[in-house]
């Protein structure tokens, strides 16, 4: 079920097209990886990258979601903390489970029972124990409780969807179906479009074909990027295939806004 709000548009920004005007146009949800604090010295809490891609977004008051390595809030950091907090409380984004250990993957001695990874490999219990870990460290920092996970690197496995049974609060998963055979009550946000094409490399041009051809059948848009990765170069793509989608009269929602009306619509 999509949503229905308005999207306000400045008069000196962009008006809308007669063929835009007609046609009913999909949310979008922005899902931006790889969320970390900034490394010692940096001009912001978090790195450059990302701070720009935030003031961006903030100036064009579009909504995202962050995908956070909750393995960035251990130890203290008050400003990154803060920063997180401070975006959050004014509606600008939401933060969903994207790993604990991130970039380092995990730690060797959790390499039992065929692990290889978070979310592959291994018990369901050994994986639950990895979600408890980011959740508890994600609700003792920043007061939340996330209701979205999405696999950093590696692909979930059947193990992962039964842990998952075990956490009501994660709603949904993004880009990652549960195995053959296993089910889910969880919502499997599904990839109908791409933003990096390849990846790291924001691509308006192929968002705007795939757009223009899909527009019409699609449910939502959800558009994954990693601004970390971005250069100069790439950041202006970005901001090319943002601003075209708002032009378009798309609306950019949190997980959390584009789950309320399809709770609400669920029987009791």
């Amino acid at each position: 079920m999509r949503l229905t709000g308005a999207v306000l548009l400045s008069t000196t920004a962009f008006q809308l097209s007669a063929s835009a005007e007609s046609k009913t146009a999909p949310v979008v949800m922005l899902k931006l990886d790889d969320l970390y604090r900034a490394k010692p010295g940096g001009s912001h809490p978090v790195s450059d990258h990302w701070q720009r891609v935030t003031e961006f977004l903030e100036s064009q008051k579009i909504k995202a979601n962050y995908g956070l390595f909750a393995s960035s809030l251990q130890g203290d950091f008050p400003e990154y903390v803060d920063w997180i907090k401070e975006r959050v409380a004014n509606g600008q984004i939401e933060i969903w489970h994207h790993a604990y250990y991130g970039f380092g993957g995990i730690p060797e001695e959790l390499k039992v029972d065929g692990r290889t990874g978070e979310w592959t490999g291994g018990t369901p219990a050994a994986q639950a124990e990895t979600f408890q870990k980011a959740f508890d460290i994600i609700k003792e920092k920043l007061g939340l409780e996330v209701v979205a996970f999405g696999p950093h690197a590696t692909q979930t496995d059947a193990a992962t969807f039964e842990a998952l049974e075990g956490f009501p609060q994660i709603k949904a998963v993004w880009f990652s179906a549960p195995p053959k055979g296993i089910k889910t009550d969880k919502l499997v946000i599904k990839r109908l479009m791409n933003l990096e094409s390849p990846i790291f490399f924001p691509n308006p041009e192929k968002v705007k074909a795939d757009f223009e051809a899909k527009r019409d059948t699609l449910p939502y848009v959800a558009l994954q990027g990693h601004p970390d990765q971005w250069d100069d170069e790439r950041f202006e793509k970005f901001k090319q295939t943002v601003l075209y989608l708002k032009e378009q009269g798309c609306e950019f929602v949190t997980i959390s806004e584009y789950l309320a009306p399809q709770s609400e619509a669920k029987p009791n």
